[in-house]
């Protein structure tokens, strides 16, 4: 487990966790890996962990009206949870599902729980994760709701080139909030055809 602590150390660009911190924190870790296709979460199942992905891409998405409908991407070096499902122990209406073979570090609801109660380098680790969780929701409801098509696409192969590589169309024309036709429109007047 010491690889996942330095692992989440270089993610949480800051000072690395007190000795005595790593290894509490290594007690807790699972370690998962998934295949492409296979589900780390089902929809109505109460979501028991957060964590990182360390190899791989999970996308998370959910149904609205018949149709799935992408909430985020998260590849290598990303946090990721169903938030609702997690936090108020409730059935989550989000699905996680691996896209390609996936090897995540989480760590189950119980465990960090507790942990953050007694250890306060944990409990503000956690804060500062949930900080940056609530300013990326707030940059993406201000993209879907003030950015046209083209700025959200360009803006995605920006922050995060490799998803337009590594993710099916329908995936990330449904994270964009577009219809797979946009999608092919914007990329065209992108490639200047």
């Amino acid at each position: 487990m010491r690889i996942a602590i330095e692992h989440i150390n270089n993610i949480k660009n800051g000072p690395p966790f007190s000795e005595e911190t790593a290894e509490e924190l290594a007690s807790i870790i699972k370690v998962f890996d998934l295949k492409k296709r296979q589900f780390f979460l089902k929809k109505g199942d109460v979501c028991n962990y957060w964590g990182y992905v360390v190899q791989g891409l999970f996308r998370v998405y959910y149904y609205k009206r018949k149709k799935e409908v992408t909430e985020y991407f998260a590849p290598e070096g990303t946090a990721f949870t169903a938030a609702e499902s997690y936090f108020n122990r409730v059935p989550s209406r989000s699905i996680v599902e691996a896209l390609e073979p996936t090897t995540v570090y989480v760590f189950h609801y119980d465990d960090f729980e507790a942990l953050c109660r007694k250890n306060h380098e944990v409990e503000h680790y956690f804060r500062k994760v949930l900080e940056q969780i609530f300013i990326y929701y707030q940059r993406r409801l201000d993209s879907l709701q003030f950015e046209t098509a083209q700025e959200r696409y360009d803006n995605l192969a920006k922050e995060i080139p490799q998803l337009i590589l590594r993710v099916p169309s329908i995936y990330i024309a449904s994270y964009l909030g577009i219809t797979p036709e946009t999608l092919s429109r914007v990329r065209a007047a992108k490639n200047g055809k």
